[in-house]
């Protein structure tokens, strides 16, 4: 649960906290919000963080939404050494890779699972906003 926003009686939707320590709280939608927008910031600011309203559009627009919960679905899924090192090991030889081409590297796991859950462990990375996953979204390693 975001920290509530001091004197706005509120508190934000979703907190986003990324790897380099910034902080972002945002509210999905179009909404009657206690005070305007300016003041959400401020009181954002006070914490540390960064403050963001999105509309309906933003949320449901383009294809992120459907690109994430497509994924979420293999959250649970755990990929076996053997297979992430395969498709790690092709990625590091040929740079980037159609997700057709990665799937012929899992021998342990089902290929889709195996992909997904590797994008959702932070191994991979993929383009979520340009088009529906498919079989030519390209896949990067993501250098740790």
């Amino acid at each position: 649960m975001p920290p509530s926003l001091a004197h706005l009686d509120h508190s934000a939707d979703f907190e986003v906290i990324y790897d380099d320590g910034r902080v972002i709280l945002l509210d999905a939608h179009d909404r009657d919000l206690p005070g305007d927008l300016g003041s959400h910031e401020d009181a954002a600011r006070l914490r540390g963080a960064e403050y963001r309203c999105l509309s309906r559009d933003d949320v449901h627009g383009g294809f992120r939404l459907k690109n994430a919960k497509d994924l979420l679905r293999y959250g649970n899924y755990a990929v076996p050494l053997g297979d992430r090192l395969r498709l790690l090991g092709a990625l590091d030889e040929n740079g980037s890779m159609p997700i057709a081409e990665c799937l012929n590297a899992f021998q342990e796991t089902k290929p889709v699972a195996g992909i997904a859950a590797m994008i959702l462990n932070r191994y991979l990375e993929v383009d979520l906003d340009d088009a529906p996953l498919g079989p030519e979204t390209v896949v990067r390693r993501i250098s740790r």
